[in-house]
């Protein structure tokens, strides 16, 4: 290699090491130390490998500059006409969408039954409030007034405090009573939101369970968990029997007595399964008890009654079970005698 080319190559390797420390430099841009410039300058002494384009290679794998070229510096600073790959924290953001289920109960109906799917930034959540404010611009039967402020004070035309008290619209996520405001609840894909109007503060409500482990003899109980505080603001739950609510299946309407309970009739029995709705207000029209959700259904009594191949190994065996008790008998009566 004559001197020219050793020199080129000296120069193209020190400077194309030098010029990364000097983008990062806070001060005096800084260039590779001695060391490092005398490594790549041992690298260039060895004989270069003609590629196909006739330029000469190095053993590093850098091109190295033909005679008469100018060595090549990579620019400082950025600047380039090349194509600009946008950083990975960068403005643009991937998202994802997240569907979530939305009803709201009214006063005295179901307002809105729908899913809803809002996008969500990376590394950000879905809320409450988010998915609620969704579920109105989605909708055009659909208004809620107040959730941009975490405070909803109307849906449709009801207003909080209808009945001048402690009423106004409160939620639950997937059946269990929120915490936190609506910016602060955490949704994920799948859940359930209910907004509903009740004055649980105030005249109370209740949150009806179904219990149909004796709907064979046509009964059907209704139980909820009640918190009540006291005069510190302890808060204390407990289970009370949901009394005077009316229950409608099958076409029918009955009442809850003391104990929680209705008793089917035998035209309603006949009908099942059957969907189930229930409804009880205050005297003052507030509703007292959150309904359920359309499709919610009472299922038919299983039978007991043996079906299929099981029937005639069932009566082959109180057949055997009677043939052994006969044989036992008259046993004993011999030996009697």
């Amino acid at each position: 290699m004559n001197m020219k080319k050793r020199f080129s190559a000296l120069l193209a390797a020190g400077m194309l090491v030098a010029a990364p420390v000097a983008v990062f430099a806070d001060d005096e841009p800084t260039t590779a130390s001695s060391e490092v410039i005398t490594k790549e300058a041992e690298a260039v002494e060895a004989e270069p490998v003609t590629g196909d384009a006739g330029q000469a290679v190095d053993t590093v794998g850098a091109a190295a500059p033909v005679d008469g070229d100018e060595p090549t510096v990579a620019p400082v600073g950025g600047e380039s006409d090349g194509p600009t790959v946008a950083p990975a924290d960068g403005d643009v953001k991937a998202e994802e969408l997240v569907t979530a289920h939305v009803r709201v109960e009214g006063i005295d109906k179901m307002l809105y039954n729908s899913d809803v799917t809002v996008s969500v930034k990376s590394g950000e959540k879905a809320t409450a409030k988010s998915v609620l404010m969704a579920a109105d611009e989605q909708s055009d039967d659909l208004t809620i007034v107040g959730a941009d402020a975490n405070y909803i004070t109307e849906v449709n035309g009801v207003k909080a405090a209808t009945y001048g008290g402690w009423d106004g619209w409160m939620y639950q996520v997937n059946g269990v009573a929120a915490p936190v405001g609506i910016d602060a609840y955490e949704i994920a894909a799948g859940d359930s939101i209910v907004l509903y109007y009740s004055d649980e503060y105030g005249i109370g409500m209740d949150y009806p369970i179904m219990n149909v482990d004796k709907i064979a003899d046509k009964k059907i109980s209704f139980t909820s968990m009640k918190t009540t505080y006291d005069a510190e603001g302890k808060a204390s739950t407990s289970e009370v029997k949901v009394t005077d609510m009316d229950v409608t299946i099958g076409g029918e309407t009955f009442k809850t007595d003391a104990n929680g309970e209705i008793t089917l009739s035998d035209a309603v029995m006949a009908k099942l399964p059957a969907e189930i709705a229930i409804s009880k207000y205050a005297e003052n029209g507030c509703p007292l008890v959150l309904r359920y959700a359309p499709g919610t259904t009472v299922a038919a009594p299983a039978t007991a009654t043996p079906t299929g191949d099981a029937t005639p190994v069932a009566w082959l065996f109180v057949i055997a079970a009677g043939a052994a008790t006969i044989a036992v008998a008259t046993r004993k009566k011999e030996q009697v005698r």
